[in-house]
């Protein structure tokens, strides 16, 4: 009999929805080691006719059941009775914000919502760098380091966290701009809101805006290859990394003076900048197109770049559509 069961919440996307159980049961398996009571076991079961995730646990407290509360595709939590009985518990999801700052946003090429929680959920849960930070009273600090319009640092803000983005298309970080701006001022948060223009010196075009919010959260966003990050945030000052590699040219680098179409090029010559703004502990999760760049090569370089790489984060592979399989590489620095 098992001790707990999860609802899985219904998937606006079809296709994603077919894969949502047990990419729920690969975001749980990253996630229980952080969980005060030990889960022994998980599997997916229909239970009259409905989706079930069944949890053989020890007691979970009230850490536990908020954790449980905010996986991707939590919809409801039960406490399985010696009967079979299903007793619901309180299912408390951290909100900062209403839920439209992550749904209002409609445009091609918009990773979905839920895979951009999971991503979030997952390098949160390996970063002890954000356990400290939390432990300390400290705000976590998240960086996206292909932003296009800030769909990881909604994420992130909803968590209470600082964001920060960097990405290349001036179209996607005037539109993340305007919106953030326009979504706080109709929320009446008055933001403090900051812009800069670089016009000298290796950086010369790169754009940035800051963002205050109510005095305690903070977002920075440039306009710039993603390969010039170090260049634009402090050493150090990230505790977790999350982006969604690009499949085609959209966020492509510039590094060797036009666009890269594969993420291969792109990610050797960024992570080295994006491992030196990250703090050691930090937790990283990337996803991309497994058709065009090797798991393999992608793990090679992250461990040349010094990170260390979780394995067997494959079970993450899920099909986005006949040109594109969505893989996750997790690891920490």
């Amino acid at each position: 009999m098992p001790d707990y069961a999860l609802l899985t919440l219904p998937s606006a996307n079809r296709v994603y929805g077919r894969d949502l159980a047990r990419l729920a049961l690969a975001e749980l398996a990253v996630v229980a080691p952080v969980l005060h009571g030990q889960l022994n076991h998980s599997a997916e079961k229909v239970v009259g006719g409905v989706e079930y995730l069944l949890l053989d646990a020890e007691e979970l407290d009230d850490h536990d059941v908020f954790l449980l509360s905010n996986l991707s595709a939590t919809y409801a939590l039960f406490r399985v009775g010696a009967d079979g009985s299903f007793l619901p518990l309180p299912v408390g999801r951290l909100e900062y914000f209403g839920s439209d700052l992550i749904t209002i946003q409609r445009y091609s090429g918009k990773t979905n919502e839920q895979f951009t929680h999971l991503m979030v959920n997952v390098a949160v849960a390996l970063s002890a760098a954000a356990r400290e930070r939390s432990r300390q009273g400290l705000p976590v600090r998240l960086l996206d380091p292909v932003a296009g319009r800030g769909t990881s640092l909604n994420r992130g803000l909803m968590y209470g966290f600082d964001v920060a983005g960097i990405d290349l298309d001036g179209s996607d970080f005037e539109a993340y701009r305007l919106f953030l701006n326009t979504y706080l001022k109709d929320n009446r948060l008055s933001p403090k809101l900051e812009e800069a223009h670089i016009r000298k010196g290796p950086l010369t075009g790169a754009r940035r805006f800051s963002l205050r919010i109510r005095r305690t959260q903070s977002v920075e966003v440039v306009r710039d290859d993603t390969t010039n990050t170090s260049e634009h945030f402090g050493a150090r000052s990230f505790d977790v990394l999350v982006g969604d590699l690009p499949y085609g040219v959209h966020h492509g680098s510039t590094a060797t003076g036009g666009l890269a179409r594969a993420p291969g090029e792109l990610v050797v010559s960024a992570l080295p900048g994006w491992r030196r703004v990250m703090r050691s502990g930090a937790g990283l999760a990337l996803a991309w197109n497994t058709k065009t760049f090797a798991r393999d090569e992608f793990e090679d370089a992250l461990r040349h770049a010094g990170f260390t790489v979780v394995d067997d984060a494959s079970s993450f592979d899920h099909r986005v559509d006949r040109s594109i399989t969505r893989g996750l590489v997790l690891a920490t620095a």
